[in-house]
C-alpha cells in the first residue's frame, strides 16, 4: 500500500511542463553601443523518469522503512516493556541508543562490501541482519537478550541506510535524483507512522505481550526487501561497470536511461569517472577523505556537516521518547500518548510531499528548504519548551508537531541526498561512510543522555540547548551550503572547483558542458560566428563570458548555437526546436 500511495503522490505531485525564461545576448559593435536582443529558449518539457527508475527508487526505500518503523514502533512498546522488565531510566536509554552505537561500524562495513559485492547484496545482507535482531527483541525474556537484538538491528541500519541512497542517486536522471532520494526519507517517515499505528492498534492485547507482536511486525519489511533484491532489483550500472561487467551494465542504462543517446552519454560519463578513480589507489582512496583536497574538503564539510545537524536537530529523542515526554507533562493515558505521537508521525510524512516536489523546482531547491528546516526546528524547539515552562502540555504538543513538520521539510530527506549526490565516485562510498558513522553517533549520544537531561535540567532546559544547536545549523548551512539542484553525480566536482576558486580539469570542463546540454536544465550556450568552426581561444571567433552572456558580432547575422543548430538573429528561426528569438 505505501509503495502505491507514494508511487502515484509522485506523478500528481511532478512540475508543470517547462516554462519560457529570457536570455540575454548582447550583440557589439566596434563603433557603436552594445545592443542587447533578448532571446526566449523554451526550455524542454521536464520528462518524468522511467516508471522503472521509479520502480527500481521504491523498492529501494523499502530498507529505510525498516529503520522507521522500529523508531516508531519502539517508542510505543517502550512504555510497556519499562512495566514489563521494570527498566530504569539509564536502561531504556542504552536499549534505545545502542542501535545506533552498533549502526557505526556497520556503516564502515556497507562501503567495504558495497564496493566488492554490489549495492543489492548489501541490502539483502542488512536486511537478513535487521531480521533476526527483530525476532530476537521480539521473544526476549530479559534485557540481555533485546540488548543483543537491538544490536543486531543496529548492524542492518547502518550497513543499509548508507547505501540505499547511493543506489536511488545511481539510478536517478540528475534532473529528477532530488525527489527520487527523497523516496527513502518517505519510506523512513511512513515506517514511523506505520510504527505508531501500529503501537496504537496493539495497544489494546494483554500488556505482557503486547509489546512482542509490536516488535515481531518489524520482521516483515527486512523479509520483504530481501526478496526485492533477489528477484527484483538489479545492481547500480556503475557497479556492474568498476567490475568489467558492461553487458549487464548497458541492459540497466537501456532501462533507466530515456533515450539511447541518453544511454551511451551516461556511459561515456562513467568509463570516465571510473578511468579516474583507477588512478587512484585504496589506501589513497582513503588519504582523499582524510587529507582531501581543496574541493573535496569543502565537500566533507557540507555532507559531514549536515549528517552531524541532522540528529544533534533532536529528532530521534523526540520521535523516540514523544510519549515519555508527553507523560513527563502530564498526560497518562497510553491512548492519547500513542495517538498523539502518531498525529506527529502523520505530520512529518505530509510535509515531505511538499519537500519532494520543491528540491528539484526552478523557485526553490536544496538551499532554501534547508535554511526553513532549521529556522523552524529553532522555533518549534523554543515552542517546546515555553510549553513546558508555562505548564502546558498541549504547547508542547503542538511544538512537537511543528518539530516533525520542519524537520521533513528539509533536514530529512536533504541530508541523505546531499551526501549521495555532492561527492564524487572515488571518495564517494568511504565519504557516505563516514557521514552515516557521524549521523549515528549523534544520534547515540542524545539518546543515551537526554532523559537524563531533562531529570537534571528540566524539559525546558533540554529543549532550549536543541534550539541552540539548531541555530548554529542554520548558521553553518547559511554561510557553506550551495546549491546543487540538477547537477550530474560526474559535474559536481567541477561545480565546486568554481565555488572554492580551484582549477577544473580541461578533460572535465567538457564533459560538464555535455552533462548540461544533457540534462536540458542549465542553458550553456557556446556562439561561434559565421556558422564556421571556431578556435579555440581567439577572442575574435567565441568568447564566453563568466555570466553565460555571449558576445557575437553585429555584422554577422549567421551565427551558430553549439548544441542547438544555427540561429539566424534576423530571421529568427527555430533551433533544434528548443530556441527562438
Amino acid at each position: 500500500f505505501s509503495r502505491v500511495l507514494l508511487f502515484l503522490l509522485y506523478f500528481i505531485l511532478s512540475p508543470s511542463p517547462g516554462q519560457r525564461e529570457p536570455f540575454m545576448v548582447v550583440v557589439e559593435d566596434d563603433a557603436a553601443a552594445p545592443v542587447e536582443k533578448k532571446i526566449m529558449f523554451e526550455q524542454s518539457v521536464k520528462a518524468p523518469p522511467p516508471k522503472y527508475v521509479v520502480q527500481m527508487a521504491l523498492c529501494a526505500c523499502v530498507n529505510s522503512a525498516l529503520l522507521g518503523y522500529d523508531t516508531g514502533v519502539l517508542s510505543g512498546a517502550l512504555l510497556y516493556l519499562r512495566d514489563a522488565m521494570d527498566l530504569s531510566t539509564q536502561q531504556i536509554e542504552w536499549l534505545t541508543s545502542s542501535m545506533n552505537y552498533i549502526a557505526i561500524p556497520g556503516c564502515f562495513i556497507a562501503g567495504a562490501i558495497a564496493d566488492s559485492i554490489g549495492r543489492t547484496k548489501t541490502l539483502f545482507a542488512a536486511s537478513l541482519t535487521f531480521l533476526v535482531g527483530a525476532l530476537l527483541m521480539a521473544g526476549a525474556q530479559d534485557y540481555q537478550t533485546l540488548f543483543v537484538g537491538r544490536s543486531l538491528i543496529g548492524v542492518g541500519v547502518g550497513a543499509g541506510l548508507a547505501i540505499d541512497p547511493l543506489y536511488i542517486a545511481e539510478m536517478s536522471p540528475p534532473e529528477h535524483r532530488g525527489r527520487l532520494t527523497s523516496f527513502s526519507e518517505t519510506a523512513i517517515n511512513v515506517g514511523i507512522l506505520l510504527g505508531y499505528l501500529s503501537n496504537v492498534a496493539f495497544m489494546w492485547l494483554d500488556s505482557s505481550y503486547n509489546w512482542r507482536v509490536m516488535l515481531a511486525m518489524g520482521a516483515v519489511p527486512p523479509f520483504v526487501m530481501m526478496v526485492l533484491t533477489v528477484f527484483v532489483m538489479p545492481d547500480t550500472p556503475r557497479f556492474y561497470m568498476s567490475k568489467g561487467r558492461t553487458e549487464e551494465a548497458e541492459a540497466v542504462l537501456t532501462k533507466i536511461s530515456r533515450s539511447s543517446q541518453e544511454s551511451k552519454q551516461t556511459e561515456a560519463d562513467i568509463k570516465r569517472s571510473l578511468a579516474e578513480e583507477e588512478k587512484v589507489s585504496s589506501r589513497d582512496g582513503w588519504m582523499r577523505v582524510l587529507r582531501p583536497d581543496k574541493v573535496i574538503s569543502r565537500m566533507l564539510i557540507i555532507t559531514l556537516g549536515i549528517s552531524l545537524l541532522q540528529q544533534l536537530s533532536g529528532v530521534d529523542v523526540i520521535l523516540y521518547y514523544a510519549p515519555i515526554l508527553m507523560e513527563k507533562g502530564g498526560i497518562h493515558d497510553r491512548l492519547a500518548q500513542l495517538g498523539l505521537t502518531a498525529l506527529a508521525g502523520l505530520a512529518k510524512v505530509s510535509v515531505l510531499f511538499i519537500a519532494m516536489h520543491y528540491l528539484d523546482h526552478k523557485s526553490a531547491g536544496r538551499r532554501p528548504l534547508m535554511l526553513i528546516s532549521y529556522s523552524s526546528l529553532v522555533f518549534s524547539c523554543t515552542f517546546i519548551a515555553v510549553g513546558f515552562a508555562v505548564g502546558s502540555v498541549w504547547v508542547s504538543v503542538v511544538g512537537i508537531i511543528l518539530f516533525c513538520g520542519g524537520f521533513s521539510i528539509g533536514a530529512g530527506p536533504i541530508t541523505w541526498l546531499m551526501n549521495s549526490e555532492v561527492l564524487p565516485l572515488t571518495v564517494r562510498a568511504r565519504g557516505m561512510t563516514l557521514g552515516c558513522s557521524l549521523n549515528r553517533l549523534a544520534s547515540a549520544v542524545l539518546q543515551t543522555t537526554f532523559l537524563s537531561l531533562t531529570e537534571a535540567i528540566t524539559p525546558v532546559g533540554s529543549f532550549m540547548f536543541l534550539a541552540g544547536i539548531n541555530l548554529v545549523g542554520f548558521v553553518f548551512l547559511y554561510i557553506m551550503q550551495p546549491e546543487t539542484k540538477n547537477k550530474t553525480l560526474e559535474e559536481m566536482y567541477d561545480y565546486f572547483a568554481k565555488i572554492v576558486g580551484a582549477p577544473i580539469p580541461k578533460m572535465s570542463q567538457r564533459a560538464s558542458s555535455s552533462d548540461h546540454g544533457r540534462n536540458g536544465s542549465d542553458i550553456n550556450l557556446n556562439v561561434r560566428k559565421g556558422g564556421g568552426d571556431s578556435k579555440e581561444g581567439d577572442p575574435e571567433h567565441a568568447e564566453d563570458s563568466e555570466d553565460g552572456i555571449q558576445e557575437i558580432g553585429e555584422n554577422d547575422p549567421h551565427s551558430q548555437v553549439e548544441g542547438f543548430g544555427d540561429v539566424d538573429l534576423n530571421d529568427s528561426p527555430k533551433a533544434s526546436g528548443q530556441a527562438s528569438i
